[in-house]
This record gives structure tokens, C-alpha cells and sequence, in this order.
């Protein structure tokens, strides 16, 4: 049941459209009361729980009826320029890490290795 719990607020959260502190407070709120509502009633059924507080979805769009258009824009806007900075900054690292370890490995490849070849005699042999 507790997975079921666990994978139904993931699911509300993965279906709203933004994520903010006004949405994690209510978010918060939800869970205090489902858990209030599991342990006074003692349920033992997701389902009773899908009935008394609705489906993820119908909770996401809930949640969601107050939030401005415009935010909601600016917070899509916001999460896929993050998703785009952060997918060039990777691209760079691996290239600099590539470009490091063939620096290295030319470096090595190419450096002479130094023979020493000093012979000494040892006199009354």
C-alpha cells in the first residue's frame, strides 16, 4: 500500500504542469490528509483511497486550475532552457575529456625513451 501511496503522489506530481512552493504545500496537505484518512478509517485498498480523493490526474488538474497560463509558460520555458544549458555543458565535458586523454596518450606515444647505457669496468678482472 505504501508503494501504491508513493507512486500515486508521483504520478499527481508528474501531471501538473509547473512545481512551485504554493503546489508542494498542497501537495504536503494532500499527503496529511490521506494518511489521516488511511490510519482513522483503517484502509487496506488504494481503491478506497482513488475513490474518496480522486484519480492523479483529476488531482493534477485541481491543483492546476489556479495557477496562471503565463507562469505555466515561463516555467516550461525556464525547465527546457535548464534541460538545454545542462546538455551543452555535458557535450563540453565529454569533448574536454576526450580531448584531454588523446593529449595524453599522443604525449606519451610520442615521448622518447631515455636508454642509459653507461658501461663501467672494474679493474684487476
Amino acid at each position: 500500500m505504501k508503494k501504491q501511496l508513493k507512486d500515486y503522489f508521483k504520478s499527481i506530481k508528474k501531471n501538473l504542469p509547473c512545481y512551485n512552493k504554493t503546489i508542494r504545500k498542497m501537495l504536503d496537505d494532500l499527503k496529511v490528509s490521506v494518511d489521516a484518512f488511511v490510519e482513522e478509517n483503517g484502509i487496506t485498498d488504494f481503491a478506497l483511497i482513488e475513490q474518496h480523493f480522486g484519480t492523479a490526474e483529476d488531482i493534477a488538474k485541481e491543483f492546476a486550475v489556479g495557477i496562471d497560463g503565463a507562469y505555466i509558460k515561463s516555467y516550461k520555458f525556464k525547465k527546457r532552457v535548464t534541460a538545454i544549458v545542462l546538455s551543452i555543458l555535458a557535450v563540453i565535458m565529454v569533448t574536454v575529456s576526450a580531448l584531454v586523454i588523446y593529449m595524453i596518450v599522443m604525449l606519451e606515444k610520442n615521448t622518447p625513451i631515455n636508454v642509459s647505457a653507461d658501461i663501467t669496468y672494474n679493474e684487476g678482472e
